[in-house]
């Protein structure tokens, strides 16, 4: 049984899931773009194929200032994308208030390459990746988190 409290945490946490769930593609996209690799588009259907390019993109940014969380942000959706075409999974808003991931906006539902129950929160690991030192890499990452999942 949910608390008030809890019901109205997941109300606005799923209105604002659903924003950014509608931008996330058009976002990805322009983030790719703006990093000037082509086609931008691909990818939506192709992660895996830009991880070595953002990766590169990425390995000794220095951000110093707000701009932080515009770029957590898409290396958030990039991660996201990345498990979610891998692993046939999809993106949820985690609503089990006994989760330590309450209310955070979640990948998981794998269907094949791991197990059923495993999710990952990208944006805690884009925060992760950002926090690192440089130079930074976004592919092993990306394998450290598998591997945890595995």
């Amino acid at each position: 049984m949910l608390t008030k409290e809890q019901e109205l945490r997941i109300a606005e946490s799923q209105a604002a899931f659903d924003a950014y769930y509608d931008e996330l593609g058009s976002a990805l996209v322009n983030f790719v773009e703006r990093l000037g690799i082509q086609p931008a588009h691909e990818v939506l259907s192709s992660a895996a194929e830009y991880l070595p390019y953002i990766d590169a993109a990425m390995r000794t940014i220095v951000i110093r200032d707000e701009s932080w969380q515009w770029v957590k942000t898409m290396l958030g959706y990039f991660i996201g994308e990345y498990f979610v075409q891998q692993y046939a999974g999809c993106w949820y808003l985690e609503t089990r208030p006994e989760s330590p991931h309450f209310c955070r906006y979640m990948v998981g539902g794998f269907e094949h390459g791991l197990p059923l129950d495993a999710a990952i929160d990208p944006d805690d690991a884009a925060l992760a990746f950002l926090s690192g030192p440089v130079p930074r890499e976004l592919a092993k990452l990306i394998e450290e988190r598998q591997g945890q999942l595995a």
